[in-house]
């Protein structure tokens, strides 16, 4: 026996689904300043050193429409224990410090045994 669907059933029945997605959509929570405090950066110069196990990380903001959103971010936490991410992988963490005699620039410091991003290469910056 073939079962009868009417449009009026599948319409209801499409609804239903949209509203359940919709809902459990809604109740996932979202903190609307995370994706504000994550910047895309660019190392300008990286250098590591083996006593003490430590790599230096010259950088700015990629790209030229965060410039001033990462002055502020920088600023506000010059010396602060932020995280990185390098080509995708974990969120490591490291020490930021504006650099007031280098206009724009801030500097990482991780320990050696993290990913550390290469001369020229990008990677994320997420301020606390």
């Amino acid at each position: 026996m073939r079962a009868k669907f009417s449009m009026p059933a599948v319409g209801v029945a499409m609804v239903i689904c949209a509203m359940g997605f919709a809902m459990g959509r809604a109740s996932e929570p979202k903190d609307a300043n995370a994706d504000a405090k994550i910047v895309a950066c660019r190392a300008l110069e990286a250098h590591a050193s083996a006593a003490p196990a430590v790599t230096a990380v010259l950088f700015h903001q990629q790209n030229k429409e965060d410039q001033a959103r990462f002055a502020v971010l920088l600023r506000q936490n010059s010396g602060a224990g932020i995280e990185i991410q390098v080509s995708g992988g974990n969120w490591d963490k490291a020490t930021v410090f504006r650099l007031k005699s280098c206009f724009g620039r801030g500097l990482l410091l991780l320990p050696a045994s993290e990913a550390a991003p290469k001369d020229s290469e990008t990677f994320l910056v997420k301020f606390p």
